[in-house]
Order: C-alpha cells, then structure tokens, then sequence
C-alpha cells in the first residue's frame, strides 16, 4: 500500500533543517567567510589586472559565481546531512514513523534549498557592500528573481546531496565528495572566466555541468547578461536546464533514499 504524503511530515523535517542550520552558527559563518575571502583576494585582488569580462567588472562578473558556490556546497551537504542522521539515530526514527519516506524527503529538499538560499541571500548582501552590484530598481527586482533563481538551483542539489549521502556510510568519504564531486562542478561553471575564452575540451565540460548554467541564470538576474555562447535565448536555456536536473536529481534521490537502510 503506497502511503499518502503527510504535510505535517514535511512541514517538521522542514522545520528541523532551519533550526539546524540557524543554531549552526560556525557553519554559517565558514561559510560566508570563504566566500568573502574568493570576493576580496580574487574579486578585488585580480580585478584590476583582468579588467573586464563581457562588459562588465571583474568582481561583478565573479559575484554571481561565489553566490553560486554558497548555494552547491550549502546544498549538497544539507543533503548528504542523512549520513549523520543515520549515524545519530535520527534517521532510525524517521523510517519507523507512521508517514512515507517521499513526505521525509520533501521536507529534506524543501529544507536544504531553504537553508541553502538563505546562505545565497546573505553572500548576495556581503558582495553588493563589496561594490559588486550598481543599486538601482532595475538590480532590486532582479535580487528578487534571483532568490527565486537560487530555490531553482539549490532544489536539485539538495536531491544530489541526498542520492549521495543515501548511499554512504560513514564521515570519511567527505574528503571525496568535496574533492570529486563539487568542486569540479564549481571550476567548470564559468565563476572565474567566460565560457567564450576556454579551450573546446573545457567549453564541452562547462556546457555539461549544471552548475555553469546555475551561475549563468544568476547573471541573467542580478548583471541582466549571460554567456553570448547560449544566444539570445541564454537565459530560457539556463531555466530549462536547471529544471531539468532538479526534476531528475530530485527523482533519484528519493528513488536512494526510499532504499536506505537504517
């Protein structure tokens, strides 16, 4: 019998994921402060030698990117959580509670993209005092679509974190995850530098990571320009994409996680 998904269910696994998160006060000041150091030393430190990329200053053109850094390695690790969740007993008392496992990990991917965004938010604001964004109505109601941006990208890898910490046992494979998984998709997502100027072998890694069109649709909303490789239309891609692998990260990680053990 397939059991119906409770709303109260997802409504305290949601919960939980905040208040986690809120009382981690190291976490999020980490967090935030490796962002600001890749802002400062490469942002401001390198800006004058590079100049400006596709019309726009070298630390406005990165900003978007370490926004988009926040958000991967908030994300995925809010999902890949259920190992300490498993280790703790948490996760015991979740699978043996009366509702589905989808309620539980709707509220876990509700959560993390939440806690996620909040982290987006926050870098957003630390950049826009560092000189990054030009405050206008224009760059407000793209702030505005740029949070509904960062659920967009953080929903996916919420689902990613999930699929992967479903399938590990134990903290040391952290180390592999971070080394392996997200920081090539941070690398090849076009923070550093614009697509147009790698060489073909790297423009065809960029254009298969998700993350590249993650920080593209950031740039569309808070600089209003994106990479001129994509055309005129760079900025439905990069939504159509994105969707695309939050429906299919999503799927899978309820799929691994629906066949966790305890």
């Amino acid at each position: 019998m397939v059991q119906p998904l409770s709303g109260q269910a997802i409504y305290v696994v949601l919960m939980r994921e905040l208040k986690r998160y809120w009382r981690a006060k190291a976490r999020v000041i980490s967090s935030v402060a490796q962002s600001f150091f890749f802002l400062v030393i490469f942002g401001l430190g390198l800006g004058g030698f590079v100049g400006s990329f596709e019309g726009v200053d070298y630390l406005s053109y990165m900003a978007p990117g370490v926004i988009g850094m926040g958000l991967l390695f908030g994300s995925v690790f809010s999902g890949v959580s259920v190992v300490f969740d498993r280790q703790f007993g948490f996760m015991k008392e979740m699978l043996v509670s009366p509702v589905s496992r989808t309620s539980i990990i709707i509220g876990k991917i509700l959560g993390g993209a939440t806690t996620a965004t909040i982290q987006g938010i926050i870098l957003m604001v630390v950049a826009g005092f560092l000189g990054a964004f030009t405050p206008s109505l224009a760059f407000l109601a793209g702030a505005v679509s740029g949070i509904g941006a960062m659920l967009l990208i953080t929903s996916g890898f919420v689902g990613l974190g999930v699929a992967i910490g479903s399938t590990l046992n134990d903290f040391h494979a952290f180390q592999l995850l971070s080394t392996f998984v997200m920081w090539p998709l941070f690398m090849l997502s076009g923070a550093f530098f614009p697509i147009d100027v790698a060489p073909l072998p790297l423009q065809v890694a960029m254009l298969c990571d998700p993350m590249f069109y993650g920080v593209e649709l950031l740039r569309w909303c808070l600089l209003g320009t994106g990479t001129p490789l994509l055309g005129s239309f760079g900025l439905l891609v990069s939504i159509g994409v994105v969707a695309i692998f939050d429906v299919l990260m999503i799927a899978i990680g309820t799929f691994q996680f629906s066949r966790a053990q305890i």
